[in-house]
């Protein structure tokens, strides 16, 4: 099967059988003799800030599970390689900033729409998301682009900039744990509220 075959062709038949669905559902609900008041926004919202967290924190996990400890034990040149333009560390490090910026417009979105129903749960999960946002485009990223070359480094200028971008990782990894925790117990075991 061609879709199954290009990731973007997955992504849009997931989309498209999303709306099927949805339809089915629309349709199902008004002929059962249901009121139908349309797509709330922010259910989009809350969609959205779902799917991309999910992209945000499974990139992260790969990361400090799978490929820093997997990079420790790889030659220089094949570094060289893993690090080049179109190369599976650029477009993780694509998808994992952009994740993370849409993680958070999404929740603010649905935090404006809460508005002081908002709890100390989702407040606290919430400052845990935006530090570890802030970490992703403002410690991590620079650094990265030094480590694989988007900027010109020197091999000490390489080095200090990825263990600075491992210790911001590793605080967001520790961070996710809380935050997923609070940002799920507002809605289903309330601690704060």
């Amino acid at each position: 099967m061609k879709i199954l075959q290009n990731h973007k062709l997955t992504i849009i038949a997931g989309v498209l059988l999303t709306l099927i669905l949805v339809a089915i559902g629309i349709k199902s609900t008004i002929a059962g003799g249901g009121a139908y008041d349309g797509l709330d926004p922010f259910g989009l919202a809350r969609y959205g800030h779902i799917l991309a967290g999910i992209t945000w924190i499974g990139l992260l996990y790969y990361f400090n599970f799978v490929q820093v400890p997997s990079l420790g034990a790889v030659t220089a040149e094949t570094k060289t390689e893993l690090f080049k333009q179109g190369s599976i560390v650029r477009r993780a490090l694509w998808w994992f900033r952009w994740s993370a910026l849409f993680t958070v417009l999404f929740g603010l979105a649905l935090y404006h729409n809460l508005g002081t129903a908002a709890g100390w749960d989702i407040r606290i999960g919430a400052a845990f998301g935006i530090i570890m946002w802030f970490n992703v485009w403002f410690i991590i990223w620079p650094a990265q682009k030094k480590v694989i070359g988007i900027v010109n480094a020197d091999p000490d200028e390489k080095v200090a900039a990825g263990k600075r971008a491992l210790i911001a990782s590793r605080i967001n990894t520790m961070f996710s744990l809380p935050m997923l925790f609070f940002m799920t117990s507002s809605a289903h075991f309330p601690i704060f509220n």
